[in-house]
């Protein structure tokens, strides 16, 4: 079973990357939404004859749904790809019928993942059952994670299971290569985890800090004289002497660790050192990851502007800016390159590609433009533009585009050669196109997107991170503290050093820790004196035992990490708090450090649940483990 799972998981990123752009297979007809161009003739002609306009028989538009913008009719001559889907959209019939006609749509112009009505879907209960909706959602748009997710709910809600786990494993897949549900994920996730770092640093600092200072407070009474709120308050004052000098809320934590280590066993002294350790690397590599996540949602429209065009329906501001920087972007001038094709303009589709092929040199690039070569009918020109991709390329979408221009050369060998490796390349290819596209008019041909991950690199911009991460720190660690890595390390030292010194100093002038049955010894080995004196002095310790052993009992149920401070497992209690804040952070953010852009629905909520399940589990156990070495010493 985890087999074909993982085979089928290996399986459906190159099936769906397939299927991307995968509508030019009536390019000429799209020409017909703005002006038909003429057919070529002779040998360059292309095989297939074009299709009707879907003007012809879809007739005009329905009345836009009310929250739209009343002047979205006028897109109609502006935007020929929007208008021609909301008339396929805007036919009264079953919804199935109405998903199959939109996607037909769709895929004629050259867009295979349709967003927006696969949200309609699944937002809208009023179209039918919840079951149906999801599964048309997913064949509308089967990059969309959302989608995915609801399928997944459904079918575990209908009690299948095998499949219900395959569509929530294929939600997250899509999610990791979906770029807008991918930049939610990693500015959640980095916003999670750091909280969870400094949340549990700074949790388990305060608990060792808690547990030396009984020991701290008898030796300032051995020592001085000294009543227990005064050892508090001088305590306090100890704790609080980085935060005070400006160094927030790290100061507040190299504070905790110096007074953790006046006091303990080694083990503890090793815990402690390593929760401050942990607080570091939150506030400088994690801090530093989340300052990125946040910067790449804000800092380069036209990136994320370009990669919604490419997807085919952008909206009016993305496609403004686009169209703007074209000329100077060359990731937009690709994206705008693409969105021509799409409209039928071939020649001025072919013109910027071959002006962009003299800087670019992506298998996506050059696969995209052979494919407008090879709708203009230039297929040995086609040919080697694709065999040209194919050298840096394993994709199999680019390996059948190629069979199909050798099929227009009619290089038979060729073509069942090229065929086979795409079919090697992903097995699920050829049966999928099928499915997709049977009885679809004109050529079986594909755009190629750009990668997510080009434009995530896009989106990585240092000097915005950096700036991000520094206003970021200003809160958490000021002055010295926060400037540099450097001045943490040093911090972190010295407040060590000082919590050593202290406590060996201590200690020293204090003499040995005498404890409940050091003391009950002491008495038992006393001669002399009213023995009944010691025997009530006796009851007393006893009854005194019994009372700690009943409020260790409720402080290890109620104070996360405490059941292992009070066996005497400090590394234990350390591993406990992190995971209870581990699961207090990821409860926080459950619904998302950002808004969801309506890109992966109910996805959070069923991996937080998921995650949560497991943390839980987790912190029960260390728990139960803490409380049984408690009880055998």
């Amino acid at each position: 079973m985890k087999q074909r799972i993982a085979s089928r998981g290996r399986s459906v990123l190159h099936r769906y990357c397939l299927i991307i752009g995968f509508g030019a297979l009536t390019l000429r007809a799209a020409a017909g939404w703005a002006e038909t161009p003429p057919v070529p003739t002779g040998d360059a002609a292309p095989v297939f004859v074009p299709a009707a306009a879907p003007q012809e028989w879809m007739g005009p538009p329905e009345p836009l749904p009310a929250g739209l913008d009343p002047h979205a009719q006028q897109l109609t001559g502006e935007d020929p790809v929007r208008a021609v889907l909301w008339r396929a959209w805007s036919l009264p019939q079953e919804v199935a019928e109405r998903a199959h006609r939109v996607q037909r749509v769709g895929l004629s112009a050259g867009i295979s993942n349709l967003d927006a009505p696969a949200r309609a879907l699944l937002l809208e209960p009023s179209f039918g059952d919840p079951l149906e909706r999801a599964e048309q959602a997913v064949a509308l748009a089967p990059e969309l994670p959302a989608a995915h997710a609801a399928l997944a709910e459904q079918r575990l809600a209908h009690f299948q299971l095998s499949a219900g786990v395959e569509s929530l494993l294929e939600a997250i897949e899509m999610a990791w290569s979906h770029l807008e549900a991918r930049l939610w994920l990693e500015a959640t996730g980095s916003q999670a985890l750091f909280d969870a770092c400094l949340g549990a640093a700074l949790g388990f600092l305060a608990l060792a800090a808690c547990a030396a200072f009984p020991r701290f407070a008898r030796d300032l009474r051995r020592l001085c004289e000294l009543p227990a709120p005064s050892a508090a308050a001088l305590a306090l004052s100890i704790v609080l002497i980085p935060a005070a000098l400006g160094g927030g809320l790290a100061g507040l934590g190299l504070g905790l660790l110096a007074f953790a280590l006046v006091n303990g066993s080694a083990w503890r002294r090793l815990s402690a050192l390593s929760a401050a350790a942990l607080m570091l690397v939150a506030l400088f590599p994690l801090l530093e990851r989340r300052a990125e996540s946040y910067a790449a949602l804000a800092f380069d429209p036209l990136a994320l502007a370009a990669w919604a065009t490419e997807q085919g329906v952008p909206s009016a501001s993305d496609l403004a800016r686009v169209v703007r920087a074209a000329e100077t972007d060359p990731f937009a001038g690709r994206a705008l390159a693409l969105r021509l094709a799409r409209q039928g303009e071939l020649e001025e589709a072919s013109r910027r590609f071959e002006q962009l092929r003299r800087e670019d040199r992506s298998a996506e690039l050059i696969s995209n433009s052979a494919t407008v070569s090879l709708l203009r009918g230039d297929v040995e020109g086609a040919i080697g533009l694709y065999e040209q991709a194919a050298e840096s390329s394993s994709s199999a979408l680019l390996r059948f585009n190629l069979a199909q221009a050798y099929g227009r050369a009619i290089r038979l060998d060729a073509q069942d050669l090229a065929l086979a490796e795409a079919q090697s390349l992903d097995f699920d290819v050829l049966s999928d196109l099928n499915q997709r596209y049977n009885g679809q008019d004109g050529a079986l041909v594909a755009y190629l997107p750009t990668p997510t991950a080009t434009v995530l690199e896009r989106l990585h911009d240092p000097e915005a991170a950096a700036f991000l991460a520094r206003r970021m720190r200003a809160g958490l660690a000021g002055g010295t503290l926060g400037e540099s890595r450097g001045d943490a390390v040093v911090s972190f030292w010295l407040a060590a050093a000082a919590g050593l010194l202290f406590g060996t100093a201590l200690r020293r002038m204090a003499g040995p820790e005498e404890d409940l049955y050091a003391g009950i010894a002491r008495l038992l080995q006393a001669r002399g004196g009213d023995s009944v004196e010691r025997m009530a002095q006796l009851e007393e310790l006893r009854l005194r035992q019994r009372r700690m052993g009943r409020l260790a009992g409720v402080l290890s149920w109620l104070v996360p990490g405490a059941a292992g401070m009070l066996a005497d497992r400090p590394l234990l209690s350390l591993l406990s708090v992190s995971v209870f804040a581990s699961g207090a952070a990821l409860y926080t953010h459950r619904a998302g450090a950002v808004p969801d852009p309506l890109a992966l629905g109910m996805l959070p909520g069923m991996l937080a649940a998921l995650l949560l399940v497991g943390l839980a589990l987790a912190y029960l156990t260390l728990l139960g483990l803490a409380l049984t070495l408690r009880v055998k010493d």
